[in-house]
């Protein structure tokens, strides 16, 4: 189940996967139990599976508000998850729907401890995270926030050569332009593709928003890459909620 959740791109959340897996996984209980299982070993299955259905909805659930807006009721459904077999598959998700709440100093606990994560992937996603949300929050001087960054990058390490630049981007070390040529060229299956374009488009205009404090390149990445971006990923509604305000602000000073 995790390996269909987290095999894409950016970790972003292919709801359809997970449910099929979890079909799979209820109807392969079902048949067990239809093998001739003792009565109490039926009973216990039973419970066993309700659980992981009741989990299941809660997830779906959680998604689903998440992507509504409804942040703060998806952050009840991801609590009751925390000691489930939903726990796991729920952190980024969960950690996500925290900043977008505006929670950000809970948000980069909660991606700090994701950094320690087995999963690859995952700890890659978080150390990108991490980056974003040092510069969302930073009150200091730029260069402070330049020296903080290029710590954090030094210390850090990405494998999919996109994610790298755009650590690198927060570092100063490489620009816009190179993050999404090294995506055109080295993402070679078109649904990644797209995946890693949400991301990257997220993470760049995030980095020009608090880093460069440039609000109209931001806009114009946004604007720009708005109808070729994933639906589903986890960094759409943020993409979509900064163009919306960025395209009102620059309405309103005309």
């Amino acid at each position: 189940m995790k390996q269909a959740l987290y095999e894409s791109s950016s970790l972003r959340l292919h709801i359809g996967c997970v449910r099929n897996v979890l079909n799979i996984i209820l109807i392969g209980s079902c048949v067990i139990f239809s093998q001739g299982a003792s009565a109490s070993n039926f009973s216990n299955n039973s419970a066993s599976t309700t659980v992981v259905v009741e989990s299941k909805t809660t997830f779906e659930h959680a998604v689903d508000d998440y992507f509504a807006g409804r942040y703060g009721e998806a952050k009840k459904a991801f609590d009751k998850l925390r000691k489930t077999d939903y726990a796991s598959v729920s952190a980024v998700p969960a950690a996500v729907n925290l900043a977008a709440m505006g929670n950000y100093s809970s948000a980069q606990k909660a991606f700090s401890r994701l950094t320690k994560s087995a999963n690859v992937r995952e700890k890659e996603y978080a150390q990108l995270w991490q980056l974003w949300l040092t510069a969302k929050k930073w009150r200091g001087s730029n260069k402070e926030l330049n020296k903080k960054l290029e710590r954090l990058v030094n210390a850090q390490d990405w494998q999919p050569s996109y994610m790298k630049n755009i650590a690198k981007l927060y570092a100063g070390q490489e620009t816009i332009e190179s993050v999404f040529n090294s995506i055109s060229t080295q993402v070679l299956d078109e649904a990644l593709r797209k995946d890693a374009l949400t991301e990257a488009t997220f993470f760049a205009g995030g980095y020009l928003q608090n880093v460069k404090h440039d609000n109209a390149a931001a806009m114009q990445l946004f604007n720009g890459n708005l109808n070729k971006l994933n639906s589903v990923s986890l960094e759409r509604p943020f993409i979509d909620r900064e163009c919306a305000a960025l395209n009102k602000l620059a309405l309103q000073s005309k």
